[in-house]
């Protein structure tokens, strides 16, 4: 099956609807003009029936006949050149002139004129097929009634409408052309700002993805489209590079531990070793296996996110300060182990959230985990738990190196691991602030920091907040 283009298809019905209505049109004017013609004609015949049945009327002549050999009557004939024929009450024929074939009135119409003295039109077939145009009206002569029948051929009159008939339909066919050719026209070049655009279109790939579709210049709907889809094509070009980005860092955060780990066994293998230089290697490769799995987790966490899994773990609304008091517990003794004090502030708020208690954890445990990490001994890690009746706020601050200020824009970005002393030094692999914020991100939130070197950091976590009675 052939699909037509919308150019076509467009162009093609225009063609279908103005072809139709000028054949509606051309149809109507034909029949209005060929109405007017007869009506005209039919005067003619009536004034010259009027004409004859008044020489009858008159009572000079003796006769019909007589009457029919008037001046008047003959300047009829001979202008005009009608058949009149003069018919009795009982239908016989008085005279006929102008032919040798009788007119056939329908008796109706001939009733309706002898009867009730009416004008009666009837368009009539002779014997050897012509077609007459007859007006009929009645007369009186000597106390007698007469049908006067004046008719005239109607082939001058078919000549006269087939010519403007055929005059109509080429006036028609002309308008219809010039109206297709001007539409095609018309059509090429409205839809020429598409043609630029599906050009461009096509020459899309990855790598110009950043190149924006043609603008028509104008504003209107496909204006509004071509915005649209502009602004699709730089979501998708940041979404296509962020996932070159996070396909690349994975890939050099899994290849760094790896390489580092068949360098250590190689380097192990070169010679028989003893039992303490064994356990040395394999803790250290323990160490690397441990970094690797790290990395493969926080992968699939960010896969599931970014496979829109996120929000799919709300399974009701909890106690948040229940929930991050559990979380504090369990970081207690890391952080003991460090020297560091982890303190809880109370808190005057038992508002809940519409979050499993899953996220909520990955989310205070990873920003805990990095406050671990990077404050000194002897410091101290503040969380504290606010809110109100539409938001709250889980804040955790350290004391430690700070973040500096060109790098607080990117602290968020996968892989990310700044040059600062913050990071200089601690493990991790760049992931956790990331996932944190895409959480908290699905359960419509928001996580702020608040950091600047030599003055620790603050990390704010904001939730919505559920009354007790919703």
């Amino acid at each position: 099956m052939i699909r037509l283009g919308y150019r076509t298809r467009l162009a093609a019905g225009h063609a279908i609807v103005l072809a139709v209505t000028l054949g509606l049109s051309v149809v109507v004017l034909d029949w209005t003009v060929r109405r007017i013609i007869l009506d005209q004609f039919d005067a003619a015949l009536l004034h010259a029936a009027q004409s004859v049945g008044a020489e009858i009327d008159e009572e000079g002549p003796t006769s019909p006949v007589e009457a029919l050999s008037t001046k008047p009557v003959r300047r009829l004939l001979w202008t005009f050149r009608p058949i009149i024929q003069v018919v009795d009450a009982r239908g016989g024929i008085v005279t006929l002139l102008g032919s040798h074939v009788p007119l056939q009135l329908d008796p109706p119409q001939l009733k309706k004129v002898m009867g009730r003295g009416k004008i009666a039109f009837q368009t009539v077939t002779t014997a050897d097929s012509k077609l007459l145009r007859v007006a009929a009206l009645r007369a009186s002569h000597g106390g007698q009634a007469y049908a006067v029948e004046v008719a005239h051929p109607l082939d001058d009159i078919e000549l006269v409408l087939q010519r403007i008939r055929w005059l109509l339909a080429a006036a028609a066919l002309a308008i219809l052309i010039a109206i297709v050719a001007t539409d095609l026209a018309l059509t090429r070049q409205v839809l020429r700002p598409i043609d630029a655009i599906v050009r461009q279109a096509r020459r899309l790939n990855d790598a110009s993805l950043a190149e924006p579709l043609p603008h028509p210049g104008e504003p209107g709907e496909l204006a509004r489209l071509v915005e649209t889809l502009n602004a699709m094509l730089a979501r998708i070009h940041d979404s296509v590079e962020a996932q070159r980005r996070f396909t690349a860092d994975a890939a050099h955060e899994l290849r760094s531990p790896l390489t580092r780990l068949r360098t250590e066994i190689e380097v192990t293998l070169r010679r028989p070793r003893d039992a303490a230089e064994y356990r040395a290697t394999l803790a250290t490769t323990l160490e690397e296996i441990e970094r690797l799995g790290a990395v493969a987790e926080s992968l699939l966490i960010l896969a599931r996110l970014d496979a829109g899994e996120g929000r799919a773990a709300v399974t009701g609304t909890h106690r948040l300060s229940t929930i991050v008091e559990a979380i504090v517990g369990r970081f207690e003794p890391l952080a003991t182990s460090r020297g560091l004090a982890l303190r809880i502030a109370p808190h005057a708020t038992d508002a809940l959230v519409e979050a499993a208690p899953g996220i909520v954890d990955v989310v205070v445990g990873n920003v805990l985990d990095n406050a671990v990490k990077f404050s000194p001994p002897g410091g101290t890690i503040d969380v504290d738990i606010t809110g109100t009746p539409y938001e709250i706020c889980v804040t955790v601050s350290d004391m430690g190196p700070g973040i500096p200020e060109d790098e607080l824009p990117r602290v968020f970005q996968r892989f990310f691991r700044g040059k600062s002393p913050r990071a200089m030094g601690a493990s991790g692999v760049g992931l956790g602030l990331a996932i944190a914020q895409t959480l908290v991100q699905r359960q419509r939130g928001a996580i702020d920091i608040d950091s600047k070197p030599g003055s620790g950091t603050t990390v704010t976590i904001r939730l919505p907040a559920v009354s007790d009675g919703s």
